[in-house]
């Protein structure tokens, strides 16, 4: 019976310290066999304590007494992927960037940049604005977002997002 109550506070935890953490992300992480993850993620969603939402690619996993709102949960869906992370905080820092420019600052290809730049348009965090042929593309609430990847960037895992704190911070103190 402990060593459950002390598996499911290292999986309760793990979530609260990582909102929309998906499920191989926590068996990465907490080194569990899948079956057993699986049993304990179920009987923590049936007494409450945490709430699973699936994004259509993933099913993520948020604690109940996190204070996120129904935005903050979809916006940090999309910053636990790490291309849409990626074209956030290239968005953040340099507004109005095109599919091509967001392919060449992030590494990925354009096609894969464009499907990306897709469900963040339909999800409303970002918009786009169209000149010919030309995409150029804005974070619609970036406060929000940036607020979200301080709060959480140990959560990430990420240099990219270290960088961007160190030059949000710095820019927004002046």
């Amino acid at each position: 019976m402990e060593f459950e109550l002390e598996t499911r506070r290292r999986i309760y935890e793990q979530i609260k310290k990582s909102p929309g953490i998906h499920f191989r992300e926590l068996e990465r992480r907490l080194q569990m066999v899948v079956g057993n993850l699986q049993y304990h993620l179920q009987y923590m969603e049936k007494k409450n304590l945490i709430r699973a939402s699936n994004d259509g690619d993933y099913v993520r996993y948020f604690v109940k007494d996190r204070s996120l709102s129904e935005t903050e949960r979809k916006i940090m869906s999309f910053l636990r992927r790490s291309g849409c992370r990626h074209i956030l905080i290239q968005l953040l820092n340099n507004p109005d960037l095109n599919n091509k420019e967001l392919s060449q600052a992030v590494g990925l290809s354009p096609s894969t940049i464009s499907w990306n730049l897709n469900k963040l348009v339909e999800a409303g965090i970002i918009e786009r604005e169209k000149t010919g042929r030309i995409s150029k593309f804005t974070v619609i609430d970036p406060p929000a977002i940036a607020e979200l990847l301080i709060c959480y960037k140990e959560s990430f895992l990420d240099t990219l997002v270290d960088g961007f704190i160190e030059m949000w911070e710095f820019k927004n103190s002046k």
